[in-house]
């Protein structure tokens, strides 16, 4: 009878622990975006920002940007890809420009929304990318880097 009820626990820590590692594994393959806010002008219109937001992103989705965005993180590695074509086609795929709004101690301020979507996995990535893309997006949009 003691073989059966160590048996028994054995067998229901398997289906825990099973299950746990399930789950934690589950969590990891959700979708995580990762995006930067960029403020507006607040006296734009709603058509206005979304003219915009359309705007940015074909201009931003132009093989020669995606390229060499890829070539400077080295994203066919790193995606497991053959060429920076194949993850210039990658990140087109994932990249998003959206209009938004963020709440602040001033009120709602309206944002143009900037990144990439991904899994919660590859997280560090996905904000890497939303970091260098906004090289481009001053660049088209006429905006002078920050200084540090």
């Amino acid at each position: 009878m003691q073989r059966w009820i160590i048996l028994g626990v054995v067998a229901m820590m398997l289906v825990v622990g099973g299950g746990g590692f399930a789950y934690w594994k589950h969590r990891q393959n959700r979708p995580y975006p990762v995006w930067v806010p960029m403020p507006l002008n607040p006296e734009l219109s709603l058509q206005q920002r979304t003219d915009l937001a359309k705007e940015l992103r074909q201009k931003l989705a132009s093989k020669e940007i995606l390229i060499q965005m890829s070539k400077d993180l080295g994203l066919p590695k790193k995606f497991e890809m053959a060429s920076d074509e194949a993850a210039a086609d990658e990140l087109a795929k994932r990249l998003f420009v959206d209009a938004g709004q963020t709440e602040s101690a001033q009120g709602v301020v309206y944002t143009l929304n900037i990144g990439f979507t991904g899994v919660k996995k590859d997280r560090p990535l996905t904000e890497e990318m939303s970091m260098r893309i906004l090289e481009d997006v001053r660049k088209i949009l006429g905006i002078r880097p920050e200084k540090e």
